[in-house]
């Protein structure tokens, strides 16, 4: 599901200042496109400024470079060397491992890391490339923080959907939610495969109604706004199942599927990357946002913040920029802090922070936040 786009102008996201008192960042990531809600380039901004506006780091300003790759990789390719002959210290790219390995292994011969901060992918984390950092857990523990759930509502009979096209995070996650619901005494009744961009899913939904048996859940890792026309069908055919999912559930387009019947809602929940209900950071980190004039649609634009925060704190505590050493910092570090959690770590899992997991729910269509905790049974098989 790679399609070629134009890519956008160069800009600059943050406060002008000359080259030499300036610590770039470089996104070459989707600003347009199906992936594009799912891009951290408005939360990058908007943390680059918030800092730049109290001093910078360091006395030096923090510069986020920005530019369309659509859900391109060669283009990504060519993004991430032209921030690196500019000088970047960090880079961040198209979240899929098919992009993010060959942009590793480009900015390793200059020292560079990438910082993921929304990848979940566990093929990153295989030893193929040792310049990458994602700031949250593996799918694993998403699935099995989504999985303890479903158990403990009694949720017994599931029904998985798995694709290829997103990599281990749309054909894997599935599968390690099934285990652990499995492990828990529950059954896959079956596995049904879809793809990106299913706008009619009556021939699942046949095969559903054809298994003879009660489905207490359907479980899909994907994207907006697939899962929206997935509930609302599934709902229209009667079959009155949980919808449960992953990361891709978190996007503000899924509560306005509620605004007309809230009730829509009420057995959708997901396991997710931070906290994103009410009174979480991120929705306050959002409207702290709005009030400077920049709009940071949802979670996943918010995660930006964490990677400018993560590089500054480790150019302040290493009092350097170079790219090598700032890596070094943010990997052999106690407590990084960031904003979706309170701090991140790398010292023990290397390339992953290991946090607490949040799941969300519905109430009367808005957001709740149902558990955020540490999964202590993911299944080990993925590293």
């Amino acid at each position: 599901m790679r399609t070629a786009l134009t890519a956008l102008a160069c800009v600059s996201l943050a406060a002008p200042a000359l080259a030499e008192d300036t610590i770039k960042i470089g996104l070459g990531v989707p600003m347009t496109g199906d992936y594009a809600p799912y891009a951290e380039w408005q939360g990058a901004r908007c943390m680059a400024e918030m800092i730049n506006a109290e001093g910078g780091v360091n006395g030096m300003m923090i510069e986020v470079l920005t530019q369309d790759s659509g859900a391109d990789t060669q283009t990504a390719i060519s993004l991430a060397q032209k921030f690196l002959d500019e000088g970047a210290v960090m880079l961040g790219t198209i979240p899929f491992s098919d992009t993010m390995i060959p942009v590793a292994q480009v900015a390793q011969g200059y020292g560079v890391s990438i910082f993921q901060p929304q990848s979940t992918q566990v093929e990153m984390h295989a030893g193929i490339v040792n310049n990458f950092f994602t700031g949250v857990s593996p799918d694993p523990f998403t699935a099995t923080a989504a999985a303890n759930h479903a158990l403990s509502l009694g949720v017994r009979n599931v029904v998985l959907m798995t694709s290829d096209e997103g990599g281990s995070w749309s054909a894997r996650t599935p599968l390690w939610f099934g285990d652990v619901v499995e492990e828990g005494g529950g059954k896959v009744l079956a596995k049904m495969n879809f793809s990106f961009g299913t706008s009619d899913w009556s021939p699942q939904i046949a095969e559903m109604k054809a298994l003879g048996e009660d489905i207490d859940a359907v479980y899909i890792s994907s994207i907006m706004p697939d899962i929206a026309v997935l509930i609302r069908q599934l709902n229209s055919a009667g079959i009155d199942a949980y919808v449960v999912g992953s990361d891709g559930f978190d996007d503000p387009s899924l509560d306005a599927i509620g605004s007309d019947d809230p009730s829509i809602l009420d057995k959708v929940f997901f396991a997710t990357l931070a906290p994103s209900h009410a009174d979480s950071a991120v929705v306050k980190f959002m409207n702290d946002c709005s009030a400077m004039g920049i709009d940071v649609p949802g979670l996943f634009p918010s995660t930006g913040a964490d990677t400018v925060k993560a590089v500054a704190w480790a150019v302040e505590q290493s009092g350097s920029t170079d790219p090598a050493m700032i890596a070094e910092t943010i990997r052999n570090a106690d407590s990084i802090p960031v904003l979706t959690v309170d701090s991140i770590s790398f010292k023990e899992t290397r390339t992953y922070a290991q946090r607490t997991i949040p799941v969300i729910g519905y109430e009367g269509g808005e957001r709740v936040l149902i558990s955020n905790e540490i999964p202590t049974n993911t299944p080990m098989d993925w590293n």
